[in-house]
């Protein structure tokens, strides 16, 4: 079977000591979202903000102008993917669409997160054959190779985002179908749109991401299995991500996510250490209260033992502070002593608190994932 365990037995929902932190001085907190411009380059200029919903235009090449060679080197720099998360209280999915313009990848990964087993389904594949989108409504994002065929569709002003995952299945893997739809109508979704440079001597580089929670419904087949995924207990992220990234890129990166118990309401965060410049206006870091999204001051990451040991997030006055420790471990690594990429993403529980200016969340109990990345390709 495809299908593994941690190497530590018996690894469920953790309770970890966390020694408290003594607040230096009162959380300032970034700008509040504002209203989305037409497009992410106007007139060779990134529209550089933090947007509470979808870019109609996304067109990072049109940073280099007309010239065809100019907008050639500006699309092999970029790195492109749209990926999202979605499952339910016993699972969490992760599935990508993911462009490095070096190599193409497709995949999806299933957690059991009791269990704490991961089944895998990934390809690498040359980068022509693979297409991100740029752009949420009327678009595709999608690839197939190897098998594995994976379908993002984008009607993000009809409210909708419709997941199609297949394989057949081979002698090391059982078959998947997996197949569902994200609500992300006014009042089901919360959107974080930014537009935020680089910290480089260069001001025509940026980050361009999507992030929303939602309503997910649908299903996902695993050999025999059949796992129903009811529009009242699941979850979808969606994750699109168009970035001219420094070389290397690097980042950290946690996010969780839940239908609270009684409610049924979806609950999130995300939490991001880049290279972005001035993250006390600029990053990446909210929570999501059904369709609210509150931002949050910049934060930074500690890992004592390592990828595979808690993992502790928080800004300098302690209105964030995490704790995610992993249970099933995740990681990929390219070239000798790992130097094209070092990538590690382990699944796990999270605990702690986030206080944003006006709602806090606990965060004991949630599940989901984290990233440290390095890559050079």
């Amino acid at each position: 079977m495809l299908s593994s365990r941690l190497a530590v037995p018996g690894a469920s929902k953790p309770n970890v000591t966390v020694s408290p932190v003594t607040r230096p001085s009162t959380p300032v907190y970034p700008p509040g979202r504002t209203p989305a411009p037409a497009a992410l380059v106007d007139g060779q200029r990134y529209a550089y903000g933090t947007f509470d919903g979808p870019l109609p235009v996304v067109n990072p090449l049109e940073v280099a102008g007309r010239n065809p060679v100019r907008r050639a080197l500006r699309n092999l720099r970029l790195k492109e993917w749209e990926a999202f998360q979605l499952g339910n209280d016993e699972w969490f999915v992760l599935g990508a669409v993911y462009d490095t313009k070096s190599l193409g990848l497709l995949q999806l990964l299933a957690v059991n997160k009791e269990a704490a087993t991961i089944s895998r389904w990934e390809t690498k594949l040359p980068s022509p054959l693979i297409h991100v989108a740029r752009g949420l409504d009327g678009t595709r994002s999608a690839g197939r190779f190897r098998d594995l065929s994976i379908s993002i569709v984008n009607e993000i002003s009809a409210g909708a985002l419709t997941v199609d995952v297949d394989h057949p299945g081979s002698a090391t893997k059982p078959s998947l179908h997996l197949h569902g739809v994200g609500r992300c109508m006014p009042g089901d979704a919360g959107h974080l749109v930014i537009c935020h440079p680089f910290d480089t001597n260069e001001d025509d580089r940026a980050l361009y991401s999507h992030k929303a929670m939602m309503p997910f419904q649908g299903r996902m087949t695993i050999g025999a299995e059949i796992v129903e995924l009811d529009a009242e207990r699941s979850f979808m992220i969606l994750d699109d991500h168009h970035g001219d990234y420094p070389s290397p890129m690097r980042y950290d990166w946690i996010t969780g996510i839940r239908r609270a118990p009684e409610s049924g309401r979806v609950e999130g965060f995300n939490l991001t250490r880049n290279q972005i410049r001035d993250p006390h206006v600029f990053n990446e870091n909210a929570i999501w209260l059904g369709s609210e999204v509150h931002r949050l001051p910049p934060v930074t990451f500690e890992r004592r033992k390592g990828p595979w040991g808690p993992w502790r997030a928080r800004d300098t006055t302690g209105a964030v502070d995490v704790t995610f420790t992993p249970t099933v471990r995740s990681a990929m690594h390219v070239g000798p002593k790992r130097f094209l990429a070092e990538y590690y993403a382990p699944y796990g529980w999270f605990e702690g608190t986030i206080e944003a200016e006006h709602a806090t969340l606990v965060v004991d109990g949630f599940f989901g994932v984290g990233e440290q990345k390095m890559i050079r390709v």
